[in-house]
């Protein structure tokens, strides 16, 4: 343990196992640096998690807060703004819960999730999810079919099997235990009638998501 376990951060305590002799910024740390003559390596600090926590709580926050304008949307309009939600949790855990995001191959998570390195946009991206032409007039079951197929990866082979989970985590991640209302039985309500629940089942999956998902099962 480096000298940042004695810290009064949370997030600097995060870093205390780290193989690195990490100082506090302190008086005695540059004095320190100057009587061996050793290079300072500074660190302006970051940590994914933390941005994802206060991202996705806002997020969260106006969900719940604005449901009865969301109410009053088309069922398209409602069945994506499930979509997109699980999208937002689901990336937040890439790199706060990779064991639960992605099973096996729980190491990637970090590297998948992290916003500076862009690989999240593969998982945020609306371009992925929905459609290109508004207003969503169409059915449901419609929209579904013209998914692109590496978004229908994302969304039944990978997210989708641990949805129930996801939004159980996340409502203890983000402190905001009405999350759990959203969910029932694996399948979204926020604004939509668990008894429509058969958009969310996956019998359309086709071969390669089936494997995927069978790859990439939480443990």
């Amino acid at each position: 343990m480096n000298r940042l376990g004695s810290s009064t951060s949370p997030y600097l305590r995060q870093h205390a196992d780290n193989p690195v002799d990490w100082w506090e910024w302190s008086d005695e740390a540059f004095a320190s640096a100057r009587e061996r003559d050793v290079p300072i390596l500074l660190s302006v600090g970051y940590a994914a998690c933390h941005w994802y926590r206060a991202h996705n709580a806002s997020i969260v926050s106006g969900y719940l807060e604005n449901q009865r304008l969301a109410e009053a949307e088309s069922a398209p309009e409602r069945f994506f703004m499930n979509v997109t939600l699980a999208r937002v949790l689901y990336t937040h855990a890439l790199v706060a819960a990779p064991r639960l995001a992605l099973g096996r191959f729980a190491a990637l998570g970090r590297i998948l999730g992290d916003p500076r390195l862009g690989m999240a946009a593969v998982f945020l991206s609306l371009g992925r999810v929905l459609p290109d032409r508004y207003p969503l007039d169409n059915q449901v079951e419609a929209y579904i079919g013209d998914e692109h197929r590496f978004g229908r990866l994302i969304d039944y082979a990978v997210i989708l099997p641990r949805l129930q989970r996801l939004y159980e985590w996340s409502a203890d991640e983000l402190g905001e235990p009405r999350l759990r209302g959203l969910i029932r039985d694996g399948s979204p309500i926020y604004v939509w009638h668990f008894e429509q629940r058969q958009v969310w089942r996956s019998a359309h999956l086709s071969v390669i998501g089936q494997m995927i998902r069978l790859l990439t099962e939480a443990r």
